[in-house]
């Protein structure tokens, strides 16, 4: 009994290393069809299947704040969903950056946005 247990977990193993191999050729052909952007789904599969993940580079220490600066002063009364479009974050981090802004009393709100103050 025991050697059709592990004739057929060689089997499956062997299967496994297969498709593995036509996700991979999947992936490149898809890949040369649309360019390097990969449907997410498909990023999020890949990424666990080979063990990788992704680094993020992390902005500099102030940078998003003064790049929220920046927005506010190019659009005063700007609403966040404006600002992360302006700085490309999402609006829960501008959220996070406009109540440290406000804790400083470097920005005031104005109706539905903000302005710089002073």
């Amino acid at each position: 009994m025991s050697e059709k247990i592990e004739g057929a977990s060689k089997l499956i193993a062997s299967r496994l290393r297969e498709i593995d191999d036509e996700v991979a050729e999947l992936e490149r052909a898809l890949k040369g069809m649309i360019g390097n952007s990969l449907p997410r789904a498909r990023k999020k599969a890949a990424g666990k299947k080979r063990g990788r993940r992704k680094s993020r580079r992390l902005a500099p220490r102030g940078q998003r704040r003064e790049q929220l600066l920046a927005a506010i002063k190019a659009k005063p009364g700007a609403r966040p969903a404006e600002l992360a479009g302006a700085i490309g974050v999402s609006q829960s981090q501008v959220h996070s950056l406009i109540v440290k802004a406000r804790a400083e009393k470097l920005i005031v709100k104005k109706d539905a946005g903000y302005v710089l103050k002073g």
